[in-house]
């Protein structure tokens, strides 16, 4: 799923807590109350990324709903729920509970809340089939949600806001079928103007220029995005990634070495910001305590007390700075070794032939014992493993049940039974796995770009590359490369 997906559905879950208040506002019923504030509190556990929580608390809504005859309140708790799915990989599951919120939806009486929820649970049936590419069934969907929204007599804010929505989705959708309809349905989104979450202009805007690229017109697809990046510090971090990404590859498309190497380094830089934070915030103190002491020696003529009292402190600063730094480097190189003795370990068990390998693997996990169909399964996806085919990009638990003639459901019930994580854990620990190996044993591999090196192992962006790897090995990739380059120069001793 794009990071742009990712952006819609989070304004969907919040989204569909908001519309149909009006229904409630008024009513002192036990059982809804106690929804609505158990759905209230999923929001912020959702909002933490934790789901787990969260969807514990939107089913124990949903109890209290079904218990009321409030057909809106138990259609949003549905919604909600299916989209908790969504971020689980786990789309069939989704889309029942979807269909029962449409079945909710249809017991309302006609009004502009019901066509919002409609609107609501189409955008979100949509974005499921986008996110499996499925984009002809993406369009019949993101179509019903637009015409359920111009149908609102009273449009509020918000209303208006998902018409937008609507719009940016099918023209986004038209534009990976190479449709030329992609940009009259952004530019319809565009001319519609709103001040509520005026984020989605931006992306908007970025959409447009992907179209332009596509039709080669570079220039107009920089200038495009170069409107963008006149609001750029009100810009989402992974956004203005993109941005400065595209804008690149236009420039290089367009041979202008000089302006893409340029944005490249401002695409790279993003990536480095956690780090240079907390470089900044040691220096920030050191520039304060140095700012304090030649204030200090201005005004200690008569002192000399008081300059050794600063020195000292000043001294004192700077040795925690230094001792802080070597024990980052030290905590960092041990963070380092112990993933390459886990990379080096599971190493040896996938080079076994036996017949136990399987069970061997899962030694870890609760004892079980696959029956046929699911070790038929296993098998598979051990081949799997040791192909590279886990680097495509476009590689979706969809896809790979097709390559392994199952069902999305049943493949990730079996990753999680016997790999013990869900399907995105698993597919980002083989890419991060793959990569490390890559950079450990082939010195070349560590003078790649970071933007290279996600790339070669399968991800979508650069910044989802590094936040990804810093989830799994505890380090970013730029320590890992260095401490592997260290290692390297170690072996050629």
């Amino acid at each position: 799923m794009n990071m742009i997906s990712k952006f819609f559905f989070c304004c969907l879950l919040i989204g569909s807590f908001v519309f149909g208040q009006d229904i409630l506002s008024n009513d002192d019923d036990y059982n809804k109350k106690k929804s609505e504030e158990l759905a209230s509190l999923a929001v912020s556990y959702f909002k933490k990324n934790d789901l787990k929580k969260s969807t514990e608390l939107l089913f124990k809504a949903k109890e209290y709903a079904e218990k009321t005859e409030d057909y809106g309140l138990i259609a949003r708790m549905n919604g909600s729920i299916a989209h908790q799915y969504v971020q689980l990989n786990l789309n069939d599951k989704a889309r029942f509970y979807l269909a029962n919120a449409i079945k909710q939806i249809n017991k309302l009486p006609e009004s502009d809340n019901k066509k919002l929820l409609k609107t609501l649970s189409y955008l979100e049936i949509g974005n499921i089939d986008f996110d499996q590419q499925d984009y002809p069934k993406a369009i019949e969907y993101y179509k019903r949600s637009l015409r359920e929204i111009e149908l609102v007599k009273n449009p509020d804010e918000q209303a208006v806001y998902h018409h937008r929505r609507s719009l940016y989705n099918i023209g986004n959708t038209y534009y990976y079928l190479k449709n030329d309809s992609a940009e009259i349905y952004l530019n319809k989104a565009l001319a519609i103007k709103n001040n509520y979450n005026k984020e989605i202009d931006y992306f908007i805007y970025n959409a447009l220029s992907q179209v332009y690229s596509g039709r080669k017109e570079y220039q107009r697809a920089i200038d495009t995005l170069k409107i963008i990046l006149k609001n750029k510090n009100d810009l989402d971090k992974r956004l203005l990634s993109d941005i400065y990404y595209n804008i690149s590859q236009d420039y290089k498309s367009l041979g202008n070495q000089s302006e893409y190497s340029l944005y490249n380094e401002e695409f790279i830089k993003l990536n480095k910001s956690t780090k240079e934070n907390e470089m900044k915030a040691i220096s920030s103190a050191i520039n304060a305590e140095q700012k304090d002491y030649k204030e200090a020696i201005s005004d200690a003529d008569s002192s000399k007390k008081n300059i050794v009292i600063i020195s000292s402190i000043f001294v004192l600063i700077l040795a925690v700075a230094i001792i802080y730094l070597l024990y980052r480097r030290k905590k960092e190189r041990k963070v380092f070794e112990n993933v390459i003795h886990k990379f080096e370990v599971e190493n040896i068990i996938k080079q076994e032939d036996s017949p136990e390998s399987i069970e061997v693997i899962k030694k870890d996990l609760p004892s079980q014992t696959p029956n046929p169909v699911e070790r038929e399964l296993l098998e598979k996806l051990e081949k799997f493993e040791n192909s590279e085919k886990f680097t495509n990009p476009k590689l979706t638990i969809s896809s790979l049940a097709l390559q392994l003639k199952t069902n999305t459901s049943y493949l990730s019930e079996v990753i999680n039974k016997y790999k013990g994580k869900n399907f995105n854990t698993y597919i980002n620990e083989l890419r991060i796995a793959y990569i490390c190996e890559k950079i450990y044993n082939n010195k070349e591999y560590q003078s790649y770009k970071i933007s290279y090196l996600a790339e070669e192992s399968g991800f979508a962006s650069h910044s989802s590359f590094a936040t990804v790897f810093r989830n799994i090995t505890g380090i970013s990739p730029s320590v890992f490369i260095r401490e592997a380059s260290k290692k390297f120069s170690s072996k050629d001793l």
